[in-house]
């Protein structure tokens, strides 16, 4: 087994702390380097518990000094923007989870889309990868395959919902306990940063048929609950199709993917399931020209750290799911 030297920048957020207990248990990684500048000097175990092994956080100033061979940047996008160059000018290659190279996927010379399930063979090898978002992750599973095989008209209608954590650590009150227990509200209404990302990952599934790229509309509500996604989506079908058939579809596509699971029927998707896994749950169903899919997945996981130790294995060569298999399973 190969083993690489990782070093994780951002490593006390949330989907940092999720990178740690999965680095401490991956067979072909040697984590060199904990970036924390608000953690520096404590022991790791302080917010993993013994899930990270000996060792503590320093500076991301030292850690930029410690030879690696791949760096995970589990930092906000300004930080991200400013990490990369200094990490590739010293040949490290770069699993970003933030948004700050997802629009300059498919240029030459920048960054290649993340998301494992369609986009594995551009993965494998790349310097750069940018992980997708944790609301995309689970609208484009959903819907790519109704794309590529030129089932639906334009237009993507989509209600999701997620935890908290997909906000990071933040003091705001709107995020706290008191404001969020027994309440559910939508927030950055026709303005969401993942809708570009999504039209743009669906628009390559699109390409090269006669598929218009498809318009997402999406509409995102914050859970009182700590973690997951869960996603409605309504499409308009070119033709009545039953939905035995959209499931069958949705299952020969994603035959040999470990990561998603199609449920017999939207109903049978939800969150309980998913929480723990690096598993996309979905299941669908149509009367007449409507087709609704429903998707749950881990933001944490399957929407962030899961996703890219997924990324971090194809870059460096090994199989995908190395270091993943402990996770629970459900399906």
């Amino acid at each position: 087994m190969v083993h690489a030297r990782v070093a994780l920048f951002g490593a006390a957020g949330y989907s940092g702390v999720e990178l740690l207990k999965l680095l401490a248990l991956h067979p072909g990684v040697e984590l060199v380097a904990a970036a924390s500048d608000s953690q520096a000097g404590k022991p790791l175990s302080d917010l993993t518990g013994a899930g990270a092994g000996p060792g503590s956080f320093v500076r991301t100033d030292e850690a930029l000094l410690i030879p690696a061979d791949l760096a995970l940047l589990a930092v906000p996008p300004d930080a991200a923007a400013t990490l990369a160059p200094q990490l590739r000018a010293k040949g490290t290659k770069i699993i970003d989870l933030s948004h700050a190279f997802r629009a300059a996927t498919g240029k030459t010379g920048e960054a290649v889309y993340g998301l494992t399930s369609l986009f594995a063979d551009q993965i494998a090898g790349a310097t750069i990868v940018a992980n997708p978002g944790c609301y995309a992750t689970c609208v484009i599973t959903a819907v790519a395959p109704l794309v590529r095989h030129q089932l639906i008209e334009r237009d993507v209608i989509v209600a999701a919902g997620s935890g908290v954590t997909g906000a990071g650590r933040t003091g705001e009150e709107a995020m706290s306990l008191g404001e969020l227990h027994g309440n559910v509200r939508a927030y950055k209404v026709l303005r969401h940063q993942h809708v570009p990302e999504i039209e743009m990952a669906l628009g390559r599934v699109a390409s090269g048929s006669s598929s218009t790229t498809p318009r997402v509309i999406l509409t995102t509500h914050l859970l009182p609950i700590a973690r997951g996604i869960f996603a409605t989506i309504t499409v308009k079908l070119r033709r009545p199709v039953s939905s035995a058939e959209l499931t069958d579809r949705l299952r020969a596509d994603y035959a040999d993917d470990p990561t998603i699971v199609v449920a017999a029927t939207p109903e049978d998707v939800s969150l309980r399931k998913i929480v723990g896994t690096n598993q996309c749950h979905v299941g669908i169903a149509a009367v007449g020209d409507i087709a609704v899919v429903t998707a749950a997945l881990d933001n944490l996981l399957k929407g962030a750290a899961g996703q890219a130790v997924e990324n971090m294995n194809l870059v460096l060569g090994l199989p995908r799911m190395t270091g993943l298999t402990h996770l629970a399973r459900h399906g």
